[in-house]
C-alpha cells in the first residue's frame, strides 16, 4: 500500500464511478495530468491560469465522494477521509489563488516540464508528500506543517517568475504586489484548509484523532473514550458468533480484580480493571535514522501529553495502522500489559477482529503467523486460524496485540533484533492480498535497544504516573475499600502520603504495593514525614515478606529470623542481576546461587503429575513486586524475573553486602576468635570479586545511607582497611562453587581490592589513598583498568572522585564532578577528549598528563576530538592551497563557524572552493554572505564572485550588498546597473544612513550616474 495519495490517485479514488468528473480534471488544461505514471506537476501552470473551473470540479467530486461513504468496510473508510483530505490541501491552495489577481498569466512564464518540477514545493502537495495528518503530533504541529508546504510552494513559484522575461515587462508596482501577493498567501490558503477540513470532519468523524485537535483530554480509566468514540464512527455489521465470542473473552478482564485478591490481607477489596486502569500519559514519536528510543535520554524532548485514548482512535482509524506497527515502550509495573487487555476489551467488535497474543505463551520458535494462531487459539479454546477468521471479518479491521516482545527476548536469549521488521512484512502481505491488519507490540523500554524499528514506526512511550494520574488511581482505591477502612479504623490513603516516595508511586503496579502497605495499621501515612528510603525498603520488604511466612510454606532452623531468612534469598536474587550486569535473571541461574551460596537448592517435593517448583521459582514467583517473564520454546517453558522497580534490587545488594559485613565485624569483635586468625571473609569475597560496586550509582547511595546511619562506622573502616591489606594475599577460601560469571583470578583480585576501595570511601566519606593503605594508586589503578571491560572502567571513573594529593597517594571522594557521557559508542570506538581527560586525571598517567595539559585550554563545549584536529588543520599546518581547501570542505558542515573564521583571513581562497562551500553549512551563514561581498569589486574575479552569491539566500544583507554593488560600479563594471536598480529599491536608506553614511553618500552619486533621477 502506498503510504501517501497523491492527487492523482485521490481523484481516481474518490471518482471511480464520477468517469466525467474525472475526465473533466484531466483536460481542465488540455493535458492529461491524471494520466501520467508519475501523477507529478507536469503541465501544472495551466491550472492555475483555469483555478476556476478547477476549484469548482474539486468541490463538486467532494461532494460526491461524502454522498458514496455509506456501505464502506473500517479501511475503505479510511482510505476515502485520506484521498478526501488530498484533494482539500491542494484545493485550498487553488481557492487562495482564486482570490488574487496577478499581471500576468501562468503560462507566460514559458516553463518546460523539468523546469515546473523544480517547484518542489507544488511538487510535494500534488504527490502527498507530507500532508497526510498524523496521530502523533498536535493539530497545531500538523497546521505548522502544511504551512510550511504552502510557504514552500509559493516562495518556489515566486523565485521562478523572478528569474523569468517576464519580470522585466513588470513595473515596479506591479512587481511590488506580485511579491506581496505570493509572500502571504500561504497564509489564506492555511485558513481555507481549515474551513474545508472542519467540514470534512463533519462527515468523518475520524479525522478529528487524525488530526489531534482536542489535546490535553482530562484523565479517565479503562480508555472509555476510546470505546464511545469508535462506535460513534462505527461502519461494521454485528460480528459473527466466534468474534463475538472471542471479544467477550476479551471484554471479561474489565470485570476483573487488577491483581489476583489472594495476594493481600483479607478484606481488602481489589478494584476492578474497568475502573482502577488509569489512561496514563504518554510520548510518542516517529522513529528516524538516530533516534534511540532504549534510552530514558531520548525521551527528555518529545511532548508528555494526556490524552491517550484520542491517540490510539487516531492512530487505528489511520492508513499508517496498517502499514506500520505501534510500538509500545514502558518500564516494569508501567501497565504495557494491562493496557493491551484494556484495549482488546474496548474495541468494537463490529468494526474490529481483534487479537491478543501473550508472545510468553506461545512458541518462541515459531514464526509469526504460527505465534498469531496459537494466541488465538488459546483465547478460543479451540484450533483456529487467524488468517480464515480475517477473511471472514467482513468490514472489521483486524488488530493484532503483540504482548511481551520483551518477554520472549530476555526468557530465550534468542536474538530478535528483526522482528519488527517480520511484523511488517506480514501487514504488507495482508495488505497485498486485500486484507490489512493493524498491529501493537509492547515492550520493556531497557530491551527496546535489542530491536530494529521500521523507519517512521510510531515508538510510544506510557509515562510515568503524574500527581494527577496518582490522585484518580487512589480516589478508585479508597472509594472500593471504605468499608475496610471503616471496620479495621484506618483512614483513606492520602496522596500527599504517597507522592512523598514519587518513585514508586510513578508506577501503577508499585503504586497498588504502597496502598496494601499503608492499609494495615495506615504504616505510610504515620511516618511519611520522617520515614526515609532505607526505611521505606526495609519496611515494604519485611512487610512483604512476613505476610509470605505467615502462610507457613517454609521450614526454617529454630534460631534463625524466618523473615531474614526469606529476604536472605531475595537479596541473592538480586545479586544473581548484579553480577551478571543485567536487570532480569533467568530461574536456572537463581537455583544456581541459591545452591552455592545458602544451600538451598533442593526442590520442595509436590503430589501429582506436576513439574516441582524451583527454588528460585518459589522465592521471587510469590512476590507481585518480581515480574516472571515467560516464553515457550520447543515446548519447554522459560523463566525470567526482574524487580518491578530496578531500586528494589539495589537496596537488597546494598542490604546483603551491609550485613555481610556487619557479620564479620561481631565474628572479629567477639573476642572468640583466634589470635592472629585471619578474618574469613569467604562470603565478602564471593559477593565482591565478581562487579565492581561502581557498576549502579544507587548501590553506592544505599550504602552510604546505611553508613551513615550505622554506630559501628569506625570499626567497619578498620576491619574494611585489614580486608585490603589482605586481599592480595593467595589463600583458601570457600564458596569456589559460586559462579555466578566467569571470571579469571587477576581480574576477581582487582574487582575485590577496587569494591573494598570503594566501601572504604562510603565508610569514611573523604580519604585518602594512604589511609586505605595503597602504596602506589597509580599502579593500582592501572592493575584495575587491565582487568576491567571498557564499561566498568568508565563507571569506575565517573563514580569515584580523585584529587591529586602528594604522589604516590590521591585524595577520594564518591561522586565526580566532571559530566557523565551519553555516548553509546564510546565503548566500543573512540574516546572524547573529557573522557581521556577524566582517565589521566584519575590514573595520573605521565604520558597522558602531558596531552591533557595541551588541550585545557580549549573551551569546554570545544573538549572534542575532532574539533582539536580541524582547529590544527585549518590554523597551524601548513598547507598547500589545495590541501587548505580540502580541509575547508572537510570541517564545513561539522564546524562552520571555524571554516568562515580562517577564510575571513584567507585572502587567496579560489572561486571554486567558495562556490562549493555555498552549498555547506557555511553557505547559510550570513558571515559568509559579508565575506563574499567583501572580496566583490576589488579586483578580483568579479563575474566568478557574483555567481556564487547569486547561488545562496542573501536575505538582511543589504549592506554589504550595497557596499559592494557600489564599488563595482565605481571601478567601472558596467554589468551591475540592473542589481544596483533593484537594491536600490529595495534598502531602506534612512536606516543605512545611521550607520553608514558613507554608502548613502556614494549612493547618491551612483543613482544619478545611472540616471534614476532622471
Amino acid at each position: 500500500m502506498a503510504k501517501t495519495y497523491s492527487y492523482a490517485d485521490a481523484v481516481r479514488l474518490l471518482g471511480k464511478r464520477e468517469s466525467a468528473l474525472v475526465t473533466a480534471l484531466d483536460r481542465l488544461a488540455g493535458f492529461t495530468l491524471l494520466g501520467g505514471a508519475a501523477g507529478g506537476v507536469s503541465e501544472l501552470l495551466g491550472w492555475f491560469d483555469a483555478k476556476t473551473d478547477f476549484v469548482r470540479l474539486s468541490h463538486e467530486l467532494l461532494v460526491k465522494a461524502g454522498e458514496k461513504r455509506s456501505g464502506l468496510s473500517r479501511y475503505s473508510r479510511t482510505e476515502r477521509l485520506h484521498a478526501a483530505h488530498t484533494v482539500i490541501v491542494v484545493v485550498a491552495l487553488f481557492e487562495a489563488f482564486e482570490q488574487v489577481e496577478l499581471p500576468f498569466r501562468f503560462t507566460e512564464l514559458g516553463l518546460g516540464k523539468d523546469e515546473q518540477r523544480t517547484l518542489v514545493g507544488l511538487n510535494n502537495i500534488f504527490d502527498g508528500e507530507g500532508v497526510l495528518p498524523s496521530a502523533h503530533r498536535p493539530y497545531e504541529q500538523n497546521l505548522l506543517a502544511l504551512e510550511q508546504q504552502y510557504e514552500g510552494a509559493c516562495r518556489g513559484i515566486l523565485r521562478l517568475v523572478r528569474d523569468r522575461a517576464v519580470w522585466a515587462l513588470l513595473s515596479g508596482e506591479q512587481r511590488d504586489r506580485t511579491e506581496r501577493v505570493l509572500s502571504t498567501l500561504h497564509k489564506a490558503a492555511l485558513t481555507r484548509y481549515e474551513e474545508l477540513v472542519r467540514k470534512l470532519g463533519a462527515e468523518y468523524h475520524e479525522l478529528a484523532f487524525w488530526l489531534q485537535a482536542d489535546q490535553n483530554a482530562h484523565i479517565s480509566a479503562g480508555l472509555t473514550r476510546l470505546e464511545e468514540a469508535l462506535t460513534r464512527t462505527r461502519v461494521g455489521a454485528e460480528p459473527d458468533e466466534r468474534r463475538r465470542a472471542l471479544a467477550n473473552r476479551y471484554r471479561a478482564v474489565l470485570d476483573r480484580p487488577i491483581i489476583d485478591p489472594g495476594q493481600v490481607p483479607a478484606g481488602l477489596e481489589i478494584p476492578i480493571t474497568r475502573h482502577a486502569y488509569v489512561d496514563p500519559d504518554y510520548q510518542v514519536v516517529p522513529m528516524t535514522q538516530g533516534a534511540h528510543p532504549a534510552e530514558l535520554g531520548f525521551w527528555c524532548a518529545p511532548e508528555q501529553r494526556s490524552d491517550l485514548y484520542q491517540y490510539l482512535v487516531g492512530h487505528l482509524t489511520s492508513p499508517k495502522a496498517v502499514s506500520h506497527p505501534l510500538v509500545v515502550l514502558g518500564d516494569p509495573g508501567s501497565g504495557k500489559s494491562l493496557l493491551t487487555k484494556v484495549l482488546a476489551a474496548r474495541l468494537p467488535a463490529s468494526d474490529f477482529l481483534t487479537v491478543r497474543v501473550e508472545l510468553r505463551s506461545v512458541a518462541a520458535e515459531a514464526d509469526l503467523r504460527r505465534q498469531i494462531d496459537q494466541g488465538l487459539s488459546l483465547a478460543l479454546h479451540e484450533d483456529v486460524s487467524f488468517a480464515a477468521m480475517a477473511r471472514a471479518a467482513g468490514d472489521a479491521l483486524p488488530v493484532v496485540l503483540l504482548d511481551g516482545f520483551d518477554e520472549l527476548l530476555q526468557a530465550t536469549g534468542v536474538s530478535q533484533t528483526d522482528f519488527l521488521h517480520r511484523v511488517q512484512t506480514f501487514q504488507r502481505d495482508h495488505a497485498d492480498a486485500g486484507h490489512p491488519v493493524a498491529v501493537v507490540v509492547t515492550s520493556r523500554i531497557s530491551v527496546a535497544g535489542g530491536m530494529q524499528i521500521p523507519l517512521d514506526t510510531d515508538v510510544l512511550r506510557l509515562a510515568p504516573f503524574t500527581d494527577a494520574n496518582v490522585a484518580a488511581w487512589l480516589e478508585v482505591w479508597n472509594s472500593s475499600n471504605e468499608d475496610y477502612f471503616r471496620h479495621n479504623e484506618v483512614l483513606p490513603l492520602t496522596a500527599g502520603a504517597v507522592i512523598a516516595h514519587h518513585d514508586l508511586a510513578e508506577q501503577p503496579l508499585l503504586l497498588l504495593m504502597l496502598a496494601l502497605y499503608d492499609a494495615v495499621g495506615n504504616a505510610l501515612q504515620r511516618h511519611h514525614d520522617s520515614l526515609g528510603r532505607i526505611d521505606l525498603y526495609e519496611k515494604l520488604l519485611r512487610r512483604f515478606a512476613r505476610r509470605e511466612v505467615d502462610k507457613g510454606n517454609d521450614v526454617v532452623a529454630a534460631d534463625d529470623d524466618p523473615v531474614e531468612v526469606e529476604l536472605e534469598k531475595l537479596s541473592v536474587v538480586a545479586f544473581a542481576m548484579f553480577q551478571r550486569g543485567t536487570k532480569w535473571v533467568a530461574g536456572k541461574a537463581i537455583d544456581q546461587d541459591l545452591t552455592a551460596l545458602l544451600r538451598a537448592g533442593v526442590p520442595q517435593s509436590t503430589h501429582g503429575m506436576r513439574t516441582p517448583l524451583s527454588e528460585g521459582d518459589r522465592i521471587v514467583g510469590r512476590f507481585f513486586f518480581v515480574q516472571c517473564a515467560t516464553a515457550t520454546r520447543d515446548k519447554h517453558l522459560l523463566h525470567t524475573y526482574e524487580f518491578l522497580h530496578a531500586t528494589f534490587g539495589e537496596f537488597l545488594v546494598a542490604r546483603f553486602i551491609w550485613c555481610v559485613l556487619s557479620d564479620l565485624r561481631e565474628r572479629e569483635s567477639s573476642g572468640r576468635r583466634i589470635t592472629g586468625a585471619q578474618p574469613d571473609d569467604s562470603l565478602l569475597w564471593g559477593l565482591l570479586s565478581f562487579a565492581p560496586l561502581t557498576s549502579s550509582n544507587p548501590v553506592i547511595e544505599f550504602l552510604m545511607e546505611m553508613a551513615g546511619a550505622d554506630k559501628h562506622r569506625d570499626a567497619l573502616k578498620t576491619l574494611v582497611q585489614r580486608l585490603f591489606a589482605l586481599a592480595q594475599i593467595p589463600r583458601a577460601r570457600s564458596l569456589e562453587a559460586y559462579q555466578p560469571v566467569r571470571r579469571p583470578a587477576p581480574a576477581r583480585y582487582a574487582i575485590y581490592s577496587l569494591n573494598l576501595v570503594v566501601l572504604h570511601v562510603v565508610l569514611d566519606q573523604c580519604c585518602s589513598s594512604h589511609d586505605i593503605g595503597v602504596p602506589d594508586w597509580s599502579k593500582l589503578t592501572t592493575f584495575w583498568k587491565s582487568q576491567l571491560s571498557d564499561a566498568e572502567w568508565r563507571t569506575l571513573i565517573e563514580s569515584l572522585y580523585v584529587r591529586r594529593d602528594t604522589p604516590p597517594h590521591v585524595v577520594l571522594a564518591i561522586g565526580t564532578p566532571v559530566p557523565t557521557t551519553v555516548e553509546q559508542d564510546g565503548l566500543a570506538g573512540r574516546v572524547s577528549l573529557s573522557e581521556a581527560a577524566l582517565d589521566v586525571r584519575f590514573t595520573g598517567d605521565p604520558a597522558g598528563s602531558q596531552f591533557k595539559h595541551a588541550f585545557e585550554a580549549l573551551p569546554e563545549h570545544r573538549l572534542d576530538v575532532d574539533y582539536a584536529r580541524a582547529l590544527i588543520q585549518l590554523t597551524a599546518s601548513p598547507a598547500h592551497p589545495a590541501d587548505r581547501a580540502r580541509h575547508y570542505l572537510r570541517w564545513a558542515d561539522r564546524y562552520p563557524d571555524l571554516v568562515l573564521e580562517c577564510l575571513r583571513r584567507d585572502i587567496t581562497v579560489g572561486v571554486q572552493t567558495l562556490e562549493r562551500l555555498a552549498t555547506t553549512k557555511v553557505g547559510t551563514s550570513s558571515a559568509f554572505v559579508v565575506q563574499l561581498c567583501d572580496r566583490i569589486g576589488r579586483g578580483g574575479p568579479d563575474a566568478e564572485l557574483l555567481g556564487v552569491l547569486g547561488s545562496i539566500v542573501t536575505s538582511g544583507s543589504e549592506v554589504p550588498m550595497l557596499d559592494a554593488f557600489l564599488r563595482l560600479h565605481e571601478g567601472s563594471y558596467r554589468d551591475c546597473e540592473l542589481d544596483l536598480r533593484i537594491i536600490f529599491a529595495s534598502v531602506d536608506f534612512e536606516r543605512v544612513g545611521a550607520h553608514r553614511p558613507d554608502l548613502v553618500y556614494r549612493a547618491g552619486t551612483v543613482a544619478h550616474d545611472i540616471g534614476l533621477f532622471d
